[in-house]
């Protein structure tokens, strides 16, 4: 690509696979992130075990990823 710039957004199914920059990949993750803590249960950490955590933050992810 000319001035040295790589596409973020997945391929398509019939294009070759695009390598993605770490950058990119971090970004997404803290912008999850940053989803996820609106969740007071997850920014304040109530559940006292690491797998009812989990669960929560599964919770939380999959509300997200529904409201998109």
């Amino acid at each position: 690509m000319e001035q040295g710039r790589r596409p973020v957004i997945p391929p398509r199914k019939n294009d070759p696979p695009v390598a993605c920059p770490k950058w990119a990949y971090r970004h997404l993750l803290e912008n999850l992130w940053a989803r996820l803590k609106e969740w007071r249960a997850v920014a304040t950490r109530y559940e006292k075990t690491a797998s009812s955590f989990l669960s929560v933050i599964l919770i939380a992810a999959t509300a997200d990823y529904i409201k998109i």
